[in-house]
């Protein structure tokens, strides 16, 4: 069972998280073997999820660091499946800015 409480909105995009461990989110989509790509803020996972499930790109965020440990949000980190590795790298390209924008954080922010 996933620590996740899914909003209405994320279970109509598709995200089931039935089958994620806890502090995993994922996109639904599925993949024989994942890489790691990038670290994010968690305010973002759900939106980056999202826009990737929409390019058809595997992939799901577990959480690197948790929040509560240090005082500070957690960090997440995103994995990709291996089969959509560029395409992953060309959509973050597109759609990052555009949600570092929605934190008000910069590039930072990611």
């Amino acid at each position: 069972m996933s620590d996740w409480i899914m909003p209405p909105w994320a279970r109509h995009a598709g995200l089931g998280s039935s089958w994620w461990p806890i502090r995993q989110r994922g996109n639904g989509l599925r993949d024989e073997a994942w890489v790691p790509l990038l670290f994010v803020d968690g305010r973002i996972v759900i939106a980056l999820l999202v826009e990737l499930r929409r390019a058809g790109i595997p992939a799901y965020c577990a959480r690197f660091r948790p929040g509560w440990r240090i005082g500070r949000r957690s960090t997440w980190c995103l994995w990709v499946g291996c089969s959509a590795y560029g395409q992953a790298e060309e959509r973050l390209a597109e759609v990052m800015p555009l949600l570092l924008q929605r934190l008000g954080g910069g590039t930072t922010a990611a």
